[in-house]
């Protein structure tokens, strides 16, 4: 059997008047907190975090409708769809969701979805998937922005190119994550009030010590906190049937 841990953290930063970000475990949605929670494989489990755009409340109301319809969509499929299927589930929420908002207000999104045994990723924007395995770190997304997928490297690195709401269209990225699980395996979910400011290496020492999803945090804000912080950390541990778990 495969367990779960997640630990995350939701945070205001230290130059927002208020947090547009949002995080989303299994049913429950949140801002300005922290959670954990334990789940295994077998289970349907979803996890994602949301950046608001379109500042003030504009932005908190934009995060929470993209995880309200991500967790009602996502919760009421069936037991058996293929991964084509999946794709096709999240396309329609795509458009549906970003033809539902606002001119004036949009978000980002990346999430992973724990589904029949496999794992699947999906994002829109500049917010990241990351999986630390064997001593290493590797990004799953590119960020839809005109610095990574538009090829500009001059570019400011917040000026994205997709996101749910906040444009002429959106899309979803979608792909079922490859030998997902392994022993000691850590997935990372992030904001780029988090990643824009730690850099890959310190992010990867920091995955190794016990509460990373609050020192990643707490990095941040000590880099000036510029912007809202998401940081999710799902940990990976194979376990028997017969093992107690405290």
């Amino acid at each position: 059997m495969i367990l779960l841990s997640v630990d995350a953290v939701c945070d205001v930063g230290c130059k927002k008047p208020n947090n547009e970000d949002m995080i989303l475990i299994q049913d429950e949605m949140f801002r300005d907190g922290k959670r954990q929670a334990k789940f295994d494989t077998n289970e349907r489990v979803i996890i994602a975090v949301a950046d608001g755009i379109g500042g003030l409340d504009k932005g908190e109301v934009a995060s929470e409708r993209v995880l309200t319809a991500l967790r009602n969509i996502l919760s009421g499929i069936p037991d058996d769809l293929s991964a084509e299927e999946l794709r096709e589930v999240l396309n329609t929420y795509a458009t549906e969701t970003h033809n539902s908002m606002p001119k004036d207000m949009g978000s980002t999104l990346a999430g992973l979805f724990f589904y029949q045994g496999k794992l699947y990723r999906y994002h829109a924007g500049d917010s990241r998937i990351y999986r630390k395995r064997r001593g290493e770190l590797t990004r799953l997304t590119v960020d839809h922005s005109l610095r990574e997928s538009g090829g500009q490297k001059d570019a400011p690195s917040n000026i994205i190119t997709n996101s749910l709401g906040g444009g002429s269209s959106a899309f979803i990225e979608f792909a079922e994550v490859e030998f997902p699980f392994f022993d000691n395996d850590i997935y990372l979910l992030s904001s780029d009030g988090m990643h824009d400011l730690v850099q890959q290496n310190e992010i990867l020492a920091t995955l190794e010590k016990p509460k990373a999803a609050e020192k990643l945090t707490g990095l941040a804000k000590k880099r000036g906190g510029k912007d809202n912080i998401s940081v999710i950390t799902i940990a990976i541990k194979e376990a028997d049937y017969g093992q107690v778990h405290v």
